[in-house]
């Protein structure tokens, strides 16, 4: 079921894909998604690891002219792509984006400089979706209306890590993501449940 704010639809897909419909139709990560879903304007891709650089999944969202957003030095031949820095911002038709920092502190799966996390706006809501990422300083700086987290673990922050990322991050309301479709992320995320922190069913699992 989509969550709605404002004029903006958010829908869970699966580990840390979501839909994003407003007045454009927008993926994040999506992950092994089936046929027949509504095709993307725009497809935000924050890293090159498989289970968030889809190939298939990206080819079965896109039309003639969907463009993927992807971060400086992730290679995506065959698709009209928008390749951006970190810290670069920029205005896709009316889609504004910035893109922030996600890195491991203490692990090896993401290392600082290479993947990203999002701060997109669409019809006045600010949406950031943190890519892979453990709890780190520039979160403080954060402002959104809906933070998208991860809390699974072995890759990313788990469940303490994103309870401090919940306090200092400048959002009105907090999801949590990227658990449960791989094994080695498995969380109890009807515990981080708050005033602020909505847990979304994933639609595909």
């Amino acid at each position: 079921m989509a969550y709605k704010y404002g004029n903006v639809e958010i829908t869970f897909l699966k580990h840390a894909g979501f839909k994003i419909k407003g007045s454009k139709t927008i993926y994040i990560d999506p992950y092994d998604l089936p046929d027949g879903l509504e095709k993307a304007d725009y497809i935000f891709v924050t890293h090159d690891h498989f289970d968030h650089k889809d190939i298939g999944s990206i080819r079965r969202l896109s039309k003639h002219d969907t463009t993927v957003v992807i971060p400086s030095g992730c290679l995506l031949e065959g698709y009209r792509t928008c390749e951006l820095d970190i810290g670069e911002e920029e205005d896709l038709n009316g889609v504004k984006v910035k893109t922030v920092p996600a890195y491991n502190i203490d692990k090896p799966f993401h290392p600082k400089g290479i993947g990203v996390g999002y701060i997109i706006e669409m019809d006045g809501v600010r949406i950031y979706h943190a890519g892979d990422t453990d709890f780190i300083p520039e979160m403080k700086d954060v402002e959104a209306d809906i933070a998208l987290i991860p809390v699974g673990g072995k890759y990313t922050m788990d469940m303490e890590q994103a309870k401090k990322a919940i306090e200092v991050i400048k959002a009105k309301v907090v999801v949590p993501m990227h658990y449960g479709t791989l094994p080695e992320t498995k969380a109890d995320v009807e515990k981080l449940k708050s005033d602020r922190v909505v847990v979304l069913e994933p639609e595909f699992k």
